[in-house]
């Protein structure tokens, strides 16, 4: 399968939170580039969704904020790759990107 990624991903593992409906969610994260992430979580929102998250760098001791649009979902739950959706940044601060990159 021909990589569609225009930046590479780096493999981590942050917590984050989203915005639902209801309020803010916690999870994790397993990967991220400056363009999105994949955020893990049991129930995936639609694809096209747009929502607010909140990305924690423990080692920074803040919270990065953007908004995200949902470009893929993952609906089956494995051991080697987690229930959760793939995301992209539609807005996100510069030195976040930067730190990144």
């Amino acid at each position: 399968m021909k990589e569609r990624r225009e930046t590479p991903r780096h493999e981590v593992v942050l917590r984050v939170r989203y915005e639902t409906e209801e309020a803010f969610q916690d999870a994790v994260i397993h990967n991220l580039s400056p363009g999105g992430l994949y955020l893990t979580t049991q129930a995936p929102f639609d694809v096209g969704y747009e929502f607010q998250i909140e990305i924690e760098l423990p080692e920074k001791d803040e919270w990065i904020k953007g908004t995200c649009r949902v470009v893929w979902v993952n609906e089956i739950d494995t051991e080697s790759y987690p229930k959760g959706m793939g995301v992209t940044f539609l807005e996100m601060p510069s030195k976040f990107k930067e730190l990144l990159e």
